[in-house]
């Protein structure tokens, strides 16, 4: 025999209330005492009534569907599943929404301005904006809220946001490297375009200069942001009259490219060469040497996009739009001491 689903109206009966108070109680609305509501919500709990996500989208005009997608320049589109930091982002918003009731969809790169627009949203996120890429104006004109992970590059004062702090994290990493005895370090970065790239590239050379070290700055191009790109670049820099015996990358694919090519020139790491990489991830963990990481909880930033983008659906404008994730460092073989 199949057990019948809890209805409101059986909370209401268990509770004394009516309905409508339920109704209240379960989903923040409405004025009553908080001992009422948090009385209905541990009976709705006891009884594990579940709200229905349909009822409650179309009672508020909403279809429960939520978009993530990552912004990308025409001429330089991205494989999402390439890149293991936009990987765990969607997993903590997924794991996020799923807890809320709401469906969270992935939209490809390539194919994401028609239909994509066209879909009844409640609400996107758009990972690390970027110049020249529409999506983020698209979906303002269509009225439907967004959050961005990162900055938006000249975006207006109030928009939405969950970002790390990259400049102090930049200057942690220049640090650590500079305190295991480099004095010559490269940079291994994207195209400035994000907020994230401009912070980093900003705070290294910056921090590089108050340090009393050399800095050199290699930019990869959009295509060349991988294991093989970052090879060739490493390659070249080690190769000059005046080789790094420091790289900070600002990818942990990056970082592993240079590993490999130190690896192929013979060059000991981290007893010549130290290097270190921003976002961890399995493979960073796997290098032998292990590779130093700034990990920057992608996870929570997940988490804490999902969360904020309900917030600006159901209520508005947010007080915190703005919400800073913090990060750490994680120390591993790749800048070990040596003795």
């Amino acid at each position: 025999m199949v057990k019948r689903a809890v209805r409101i109206s059986d909370v209401a009966a268990a509770a004394g209330v009516s309905n409508t108070t339920v109704s209240h109680a379960l989903n923040g609305k409405g004025r009553l005492p908080e001992a009422t509501r948090e009385r209905v919500r541990a009976v709705a709990r006891k009884l594990g009534y579940q709200p229905s996500v349909l009822a409650r989208g179309l009672a508020g005009g909403r279809t429960g569907m939520l978009a993530v997608t990552v912004s990308f320049v025409e001429d330089e589109p991205l494989a999402v599943a390439d890149f293991d930091y936009f990987l765990q982002v969607m997993n903590g918003a997924s794991a996020e929404a799923l807890k809320r009731g709401l469906s969270l969809m992935l939209l490809p790169t390539d194919s994401r301005r028609d239909p994509f627009v066209q879909l009844p949203l409640d609400g996107a996120i758009v990972m690390d904006p970027v110049p020249g890429d529409e999506i983020v104006d698209i979906l303002d004109k269509r009225g439907i809220p967004v959050v961005t992970t990162g900055r938006r590059p000249d975006g207006p004062p109030d928009a939405c946001w969950v970002d790390n702090d990259h400049v102090a994290g930049t200057r942690i990493m220049v640090d650590h490297l500079v305190d295991r005895g480099s004095t010559r370090i490269a940079l291994l970065t994207a195209p400035v375009l994000s907020t994230y790239t401009q912070d980093a590239l900003g705070a290294f050379e910056a921090r590089c200069d108050e340090r009393g070290v050399e800095s050199i700055v290699e930019h990869l191009p959009g295509e060349a942001l991988s294991e093989s790109g970052a090879y060739a670049a490493a390659s070249r820099l080690l190769e000059s009259p005046k080789p790094p015996d420091g790289i900070y990358a600002t990818l942990d694919r990056v970082a592993l490219g240079a590993l490999l090519a130190a690896e192929a020139k013979g060059i000991s790491v981290p007893q010549q060469l130290r290097i270190a990489g921003c976002t961890d991830s399995t493979a960073s963990r796997a290098a032998r040497p292990s590779l130093t990481a700034l990990s920057l909880n992608p996870e929570r930033i997940g988490q804490e996009a999902i969360g904020l983008l309900v917030e600006l659906i159901e209520d508005g404008t947010p007080e915190d739009g703005q919400r800073i994730v913090p990060y750490s460092m994680i120390p591993r073989g790749s800048t070990a001491e040596v003795g």
